[in-house]
């Protein structure tokens, strides 16, 4: 009995520790196989879908220009310290006061003992500085220092146009009292005065070179409120005509593509400022190709400036909108069209074959992709459908007996459309693209829609595999 016992022990022990061994095991098993399916889910390239939408790309592309306006350089009658009524880039009446030249030097000393010539600014007045040191801090730039001082001197002019001595009509006389010697400077013409000087006042379209536009040997000049200058130097300079341009060097390429283009957008750099001109093409006496863009509008921004950054808005393109690495290339065949017949409205060609009992010709319908100025694209069916053009099968042309062997491939770019679930080639036809993106013709035949889906990288997936968006 007790050896039956102790058998029996022993087998419900080995089934137990059966029982527990087999469900370790298959534990196991699906513990690994999870582990496995989450390595290969994060260690894949991952397919990512894009969903097609109407857009736009802007080219843009950026010149350095020459500045050419109607303007006269303006020399000191006679020396002496020199102070400015009027601010750089303001417009100024004929006859009007722009500086004046104190022979003795004693000007500031006089400002200061008689505190009663300064006024206390309007709201208009203080507006006004406000926005031109804002538009100067968003336009500032480290490497264009030299724009700090322009800024500062064009303020000390604010201030003495703004205050009375600019107008006073007992000035003249409290001069004459204290013996200071001072003479206002009038313009004989209206216009605009610039500070900047560059002995380019004079320059006509015609006379650009190439070297004038090398930032390096550009020198510009500005005559400083409280400098002291001489007879005959330079002192300011008056834009006659709200009317200027800006030309610039072009390549052939360029030529070309401008002279269709009339008016265009310009996007101006170093001044977050956007403008209008139009748009010409014209040969220099150096003989180099030159672009101008006529305006008539940002002058007084630009009137101290010769040398100028801008950006060409030339086209503004729309369509469908998708990305650059969604594009592949897929060969087709390609069939001269003028093989190309229609019955009952299908289209297809007439296949010549031998057989035994000679030559037949029958219509054979063809998956037609495109069809550009030459030829008929066709898609490359399986060597085995009898139904579909191959390589080697014989095209015949009825009105001239000519025949053509179907072979020779070109590629169509296209994107893979994965609407149903798998890889479909959909053909694209570009009109723009830049960097990243391509705007596409809408409504081509066989081509994308808006709100398709198609494969991000077109590099991960080949045509007819399974995706699981």
């Amino acid at each position: 009995m007790a050896s039956d016992r102790q058998t029996e022990s022993n087998n419900k022990s080995q089934q137990s520790w059966f029982r527990f061994n087999v469900g370790t095991i298959i534990f196991v098993i699906i513990f690994l196989y999870i582990i496995f399916s989450v390595y290969a889910y994060l260690s894949r390239d991952q397919i990512r879908h894009y969903e097609v939408m109407e857009g736009n790309i802007v080219r843009q592309k950026q010149y350095t220009g020459f500045a050419i306006r109607e303007e006269e350089a303006v020399a000191a009658p006679q020396s002496g310290t020199i102070h400015y009524y009027i601010q750089d880039g303001r417009r100024v009446a004929a006859q009007s006061n722009v500086y004046v030249i104190d022979q003795s030097n004693k000007l500031h000393e006089f400002i200061q003992q008689h505190p009663e010539l300064a006024i206390e600014l309007n709201k208009e007045q203080i507006s006004d500085i406000r926005y031109r040191l804002s538009q100067f801090s968003k336009s500032f730039k480290n490497e264009d220092f030299y724009a700090l001082y322009d800024i500062k001197y064009s303020l000390d002019a604010s201030a003495l146009e703004f205050s009375s001595f600019a107008n006073s009509e007992d000035l003249d006389a409290m001069f004459e009292e204290g013996d200071y010697g001072y003479t206002r400077v009038p313009t004989e013409k209206s216009g605009i005065v610039s500070y900047a000087t560059d002995g380019y006042e004079g320059v006509r379209e015609a006379d650009v070179t190439a070297e004038m536009f090398s930032t390096d040997a550009y020198n510009r000049h500005v005559t400083k409120p409280g400098e002291t200058i001489e007879e005959g130097n330079l002192v300011y300079k008056l834009i006659t005509s709200p009317n200027w341009s800006i030309v610039f060097p072009i390549s052939d390429e360029e030529k070309e593509r401008y002279q269709i283009l009339k008016s265009v957008r310009i996007y101006f750099t170093e001044k977050n400022l956007t403008g209008s001109g139009t748009l010409s093409v014209y040969t220099a006496t150096d003989g180099n190709d030159y672009g101008k863009i006529s305006m008539n509008s940002l002058m007084e921004e630009f009137c101290g400036e010769r040398l100028i950054s801008f950006e060409i808005m030339s086209s503004n393109e729309s369509g469908l909108k998708i990305p650059v690495t969604s594009i592949v290339d897929k060969d087709f065949y390609i069939v001269p069209k003028d093989f190309l017949i229609s019955e009952n409205d299908i289209k297809g060609f007439i296949h010549q074959k031998i057989t035994e009992d000679g030559i037949t010709q029958e219509f054979t319908k063809a998956e037609i992709y495109r069809i550009d100025n030459q030829y008929c694209y066709l898609s490359v069916s399986d060597p085995d459908d009898l139904s579909q053009l191959k390589t080697g099968d014989v095209l015949f042309k009825k009105d001239t007996g000519e025949t053509y062997t179907v072979g020779p491939m070109k590629p169509i770019k296209g994107v893979y459309n994965i609407n149903k679930g798998f890889c479909v080639f959909r053909q694209i036809v570009p009109i723009e693209a830049n960097n990243e993106y391509v705007i596409i013709e809408k409504n081509t035949d066989y081509g994308l829609s808006v709100y398709d889906h198609i494969v991000l990288d077109a590099s991960l997936v080949r045509e007819g595999q399974l995706i699981y968006q």
